[in-house]
């Protein structure tokens, strides 16, 4: 009888033993928020298991649902991989980098995407890969220096570099890129009073283009450009421009009073036949079609790193005084006013939830 009793204790501990570990879905503090989420599967981004210092991409980069990531090989190569999004495992690799060494690594802050294409620019260096192979589809290493950021423009993108006036001064302009091999053209200039010289570059510059948007199913485009002004004031305007024509529908359109801190931080968004654009610690509302300012919200701070977002009908900013605020998109009117984190992460919106780093 012992012995029986001594087997069964030893059955039932080694059933206990083999109990599947129980998953926890998700963890809430005291107020009911997410602190921990359970995943899907975990992956190293270095091959070896062993840390390296990796790349950097500050914009996500998505191919139908996988998405890219930079990596590490065993010796410490680095690499953007494509990662399988159901299984964490890595579909290719590429580090097609001009003069690559040791020290090179994948810097991406802007990234232009069309089809299976994706293109990127490093000082003067342009890069375009497929993202179905993996492959490099062309890489130049231009004369001079070009903006990272790029813009769409139908089936190509925008680009932006110094141009020299014929009074010698610099100013930034648009060039249009072609996706399929990398050549550019001259795209726009804006006009510029050329009023103001900012020792900024070996010419000096008397401002230029910052970003343009093109108007859905129209032949216009809003263009947000700037001046400097002494004392390192900016100022910041809009223009609409026709492309059929190759007019401007208006220019010059000041967005806020300059002062230092009147740069634009981030592309408008246009929303509703209307253009928003956070303005130092301002945000603004325009008329895309007239140019005519709609409101304007003041806030302790400004929105350098997070900037605004516009997700079903909220228009919801992330100030740098540290506090998430929800406005109403038509009005401008404070909605409510919740925690934010202070300088942080660009913002992300789904199924009715903010996300961000911070």
């Amino acid at each position: 009888m012992k012995s029986l009793i001594k087997y069964l204790y030893i059955l039932l501990f080694l059933l206990a033993s083999c109990e599947k570990e129980q998953i926890v879905d998700s963890i809430t503090d005291d107020n009911g928020v997410y602190i921990k989420l359970s995943f899907k599967w975990s992956s190293s981004l270095h091959s070896s298991g062993v840390f390296h210092s990796n790349s950097f991409f500050s914009v996500p980069i998505r191919y139908g649902e996988n998405i890219a990531l930079p990596t590490t090989d065993i010796n410490g190569k680095r690499f953007m991989s494509l990662i399988n999004f159901e299984t964490g495992s890595i579909i290719w690799s590429w580090n097609d980098l001009f003069d690559y060494t040791e020290n090179s690594y994948l810097d991406i802050s802007h990234a232009f995407l069309r089809n299976d294409l994706i293109v990127w620019q490093k000082g003067n260096n342009s890069y375009c890969i497929d993202l179905k192979t993996g492959i490099t589809k062309w890489k130049i290493k231009r004369d001079s220096w070009y903006a990272e950021r790029l813009l769409p423009l139908e089936n190509n993108y925008l680009t932006f570099t110094f141009y020299t006036e014929d009074s010698g001064f610099d100013n930034v302009v648009a060039y249009a890129g072609d996706i399929e091999n990398g050549n550019l053209t001259e795209f726009l200039k804006a006009n510029l009073s050329g009023e103001y010289v900012a020792p900024i570059t070996n010419n000096g510059s008397i401002g230029g283009i910052s970003y343009i948007n093109e108007i859905v199913n129209t032949d216009y485009l809003l263009v947000t450009y700037a001046e400097p002004l002494p004392e390192w004031a900016v100022r910041s305007m809009f223009g609409l421009y026709n492309t059929e024509t190759q007019e401007w529908v208006y220019e010059r359109v000041i967005l806020k009073e300059p002062h230092w801190t009147t740069s634009v931080f981030h592309t408008p968004i246009i929303y509703n036949d209307k253009a928003y654009a956070n303005v130092g610690t301002s945000i603004v509302c325009h008329e895309v079609m007239t140019g005519n300012q709609k409101w304007r919200r003041d806030f302790p701070n400004d929105f350098l790193f997070s900037g605004f977002i516009i997700e079903d009908g909220m228009l919801i900013a992330l100030c740098e005084d540290g506090k998430l605020y929800r406005l109403n998109p038509e009005t401008g009117g404070v909605v409510w006013t919740g925690e934010g984190a202070g300088t942080s992460s660009r913002m992300s919106y789904m199924n009715g939830v903010v996300y961000f780093v911070g």
